[in-house]
């Protein structure tokens, strides 16, 4: 058992690094891909909501590059995650592999760019003004959290998408509407009812957001308890996937497969 979870974790770190470099070599600029395209989507939705329809606030661009580079970070893990299985049919048919392995190396893949653009974030929000303080060390515990929800959703999705193909399609629509519920764009202090804001922030996204916010932008302390919440159902969910997987392991490799 142990020696067979050393092999699959050796294999795991070496197919990461590989397809990281594999993905890099495709484009002339390589790595600063991965700081790029962040940066230029952000600076799309600016244009857009701050200079054409002048919605934005003090310190908008701030604002939205703190609240759109998590999200983008939630939903393209989730997205790529959701196809992996299917995408890994050829190593199944030579190997047997635990499938929630296929998730769990895009999570890896996606968390590694991830630590690039935080820290492009970090001294984008510097350079701008930012106040940079011992307090930025609450950010990892933001991050860690949300590394297990994006965990855990990945997990989930790629556990359904084997017999429901057209799940990415719901997967597409589901991120839209969560991208403009989520507070991206806009404070929710400002736009939602204060009887209605303790509602809008289960949305555990938004929620994230509020507290990157509150740490780079404000200076603060995140909301840990709101932290812990989110932690211990990702947690949950990231077992009871990983149970699924365990007691469908030979259901997949049939569906995939075939």
């Amino acid at each position: 058992m142990n020696r067979s979870f050393k092999q699959l974790t050796e294999v795991y770190f070496t197919q990461l690094v590989f397809n990281l470099k594999t993905e890099t070599r495709k484009t002339y600029l390589n790595y600063l891909w991965w700081v790029l395209e962040p940066a230029m989507i952000s600076g799309v939705f600016y244009l857009v909501f701050a200079v054409f329809l002048n919605r934005g606030t003090d310190n908008f661009l701030l604002f939205l590059l703190c609240g759109k580079i998590p999200f983008l970070w939630f939903s393209k893990t989730v997205s790529n995650a959701s196809n992996s299985i299917i995408a890994g049919k050829g190593l199944i048919h030579q190997l047997v592999i635990p499938k929630a392995y296929f998730p769990l190396l895009v999570v890896g893949q996606d968390f590694v760019k991830q630590i690039f653009v935080f820290l492009f974030l970090f001294a984008f929000v510097a350079f701008l003004g930012g106040e940079v303080s011992q307090n930025w060390l609450y950010i990892l515990p933001v991050i860690l959290t949300q590394l297990l929800l994006v965990t855990g959703f990945s997990l989930l999705v790629a556990a359904i998408t084997p017999f429901l193909p057209d799940f990415r399609f719901i997967i597409s629509t589901g991120m839209m509407m969560l991208m403009f519920g989520s507070g991206i764009f806009y404070s929710y202090k400002d736009v939602i009812l204060t009887e209605h804001q303790e509602l809008f922030l289960l949305n555990p996204i938004a929620n994230l957001l509020k507290n990157y916010r509150e740490v780079l932008l404000d200076n603060s302390v995140p909301d840990f308890y709101a932290l812990g919440t989110i932690t211990m159902g990702s947690a949950v969910l990231i077992l009871l996937v990983t149970m699924w997987f365990k007691r469908h392991e030979s259901t997949y490799a049939r569906v995939v497969i075939q």
